[in-house]
């Protein structure tokens, strides 16, 4: 029976041969440094650090998953948000009233610094 394993991209026999995504490399570097933390030839095993490899991949995700779930990016996406809202909003309300706007900004800037002082005096 012939092998067409080469034909597959997501084979093990590509895997091994590299194939340009870095999956190789990274298990390399694990198992290595595994062996190097190691006490000796008898402390390494080879299944609990397979197994240790496997949930750290499991844990690691895609990047871009990541990243849209990290705390930067949704404070960034609300900022956008509430300045492009702001943006409509801001001159017709301005026009409109002009008094009421006006308090709403300063009542909206005193509560960011309030805000940013708890925050700050938290992580003291």
């Amino acid at each position: 029976m012939q092998d067409f394993a080469h034909l597959f991209s997501d084979s093990v026999a590509a895997w091994l041969r590299g194939r340009g995504d870095f999956r190789f490399q990274r298990y390399e570097r694990h198992y290595r440094a595994g062996r190097s933390a190691a006490q000796g030839p008898d402390g390494f095993d080879l299944e609990r650090s397979n197994e240790q490899y496997a949930s750290i991949c499991r844990r690691s995700g895609n990047r871009l998953v990541q990243i849209l779930d990290s705390k930067a990016f949704r404070s960034l996406m609300l900022f956008l948000v509430i300045l492009w809202g702001g943006s409509l909003l801001l001159p017709t309300v301005g026009k409109s009233q002009p008094v009421a706007a006006g308090v709403v900004l300063c009542a909206l800037f005193v509560a960011m610094r309030v805000k940013a002082r708890r925050g700050r005096s938290r992580r003291r």
